[in-house]
């Protein structure tokens, strides 16, 4: 074995790596990008017209797919306001009418918030009547029941116009 700088020379080192890791092709080779990407064209070199077709079908949905994306920002920048984006280079990006999408949807939770709850103080405020009633007719009847105990005893019962 032999070593000059950073290098080993030595054959039975070399052929102990080479049969511990065999190099069957060269990495650089068509024919294993062949192997690997199931896209491309198979070992022959030529693409089945089967596998033209689904690449086809598969481009022609892809494209669909952003075709129906692009149209639902385009009617998002429609509806937000201050976001009209225009069809030159010089329209809002998808990215900047995402952003002020989720901006005006910030803003519009903020301002509805309160409204909820104003909406809120009527239904309330019904819950409360309702109870208020229902202790009111408890008392009513308390009150009564009272009344007949005092008559069962013989006792006066005192007017409200004689005690002021």
């Amino acid at each position: 074995m032999e070593i000059r700088g950073n290098h080993i020379n030595d054959q039975s080192l070399a052929s102990a790596w080479l049969d511990h890791f065999p190099v069957t092709e060269s990495l650089s080779s068509p024919d294993v990008t062949a192997l690997t990407h199931p896209c491309s064209p198979k070992i022959g070199g030529t693409r089945t017209p089967r596998d033209e077709r689904r690449r086809a079908q598969h481009n022609e949905a892809e494209r669909r797919r952003r075709d129906k994306i692009n149209n639902w920002i385009v009617q998002l920048s429609k509806t937000i306001p201050d976001c009209h984006a225009d069809n030159s280079k010089t329209g809002a990006s998808k990215g900047g009418i995402l952003s002020k999408a989720w901006d005006y949807i910030q803003e519009l939770r903020q301002t509805n918030q309160p409204m909820q709850e104003t909406f809120k103080d009527p239904q309330r405020l019904q819950m409360d009547n309702e109870l208020l009633r229902q202790q009111t007719e408890e008392l009513k009847n308390e009150n009564a029941l009272l009344r007949a105990q005092l008559q069962q005893h013989n006792l006066e019962m005192v007017s409200e116009s004689t005690r002021q």
